[in-house]
């Protein structure tokens, strides 16, 4: 379950999911996307301003519109810098705080890929390990592969799949997994991956990830959520919103 969020100034850095509102952050090649979830049944408008604002009221730096039970995808490159961004929604509100738009962590990113780096609502960032897959939208009732990156620190690396996420999202389960250079076990829709003795440390390790996507009738925003094992100090939360249409 997602760690609970860090307060500023009794802001929370991390968008609290109780609202219904949820924003996975995306990179599409070089381009940055915020994907909105809003899991309501009423209309909502969101708007996202820098944090803390000298300008009172608030001037937001853009404005998006949320039908119930939509998710849709926007361009972010405007949100993109170093300071921390305030959401809110249009009666005032607040949501929370989200670091700005940055670069993506990888180098020479595939164009059309669509990566993300963290989960919903900025839960569980991973770095070193992050989601890759060929489109943003997975089609609907179709099976579907996407791919897990990774380095290796050491030979106690370990990710499991699949973990209750705690937020109010559908979740996508895993029918099967496979590298070449990882260890993979896949039984009763539990997947482990793993490293042993000899593996490449240096290396970004690639595992594909099958899914059965299930049917929709409209896009709808699911999760991918598991956990990867720090050294000998825990569990860090891995989770991913992924999106789907019809």
């Amino acid at each position: 379950m997602p760690s609970a969020p860090a307060y500023a100034s009794k802001i929370p850095l991390g968008i609290n999911s109780r609202h219904g509102i949820f924003v996975q952050q995306i990179w599409q090649g070089t381009t940055p996307l915020l994907c909105l979830a809003n899991r309501t049944d009423k209309d909502e408008s969101l708007q996202v301003s820098q944090w803390p604002s000298r300008q009172v009221p608030v001037v937001p730096l853009i404005q998006w519109e949320m039908a119930a039970g939509s998710t849709r995808c926007h361009d972010a490159s405007a949100l993109a810098g170093d300071a921390l961004l305030e959401f809110r929604l249009v009666d005032g509100q607040r949501l929370g705080l989200m670091r700005a738009v940055r670069e993506p962590l990888v180098e020479n990113p595939d164009p059309a890929a669509a990566s993300s780096f963290q989960g919903p609502n900025g839960v569980c960032p991973t770095p070193g390990t992050w989601l890759e897959q060929p489109d943003l939208w997975l089609k609907g009732g179709q099976p579907a592969s996407l791919t897990l990156l990774t380095h290796v620190r050491d030979a106690a690396f370990l990710i499991e799949f699949p973990v209750d996420s705690g937020l109010d999202l559908p979740s996508l389960l895993l029918k099967g997994a496979a590298s070449s250079s990882l260890a993979v076990d896949d039984e009763n829709q539990r997947v482990t991956i793993r490293a042993g003795e000899r593996t490449d440390v240096s290396a970004v390790h690639q595992v594909q990830l099958n899914i059965e996507v299930p049917e929709v009738t409209q896009p709808t925003m699911y999760v991918l959520s598991g956990r990867k094992r720090i050294g000998d100090s825990g569990w860090q939360c891995f989770v991913r919103g992924v999106l789907v249409a019809p």
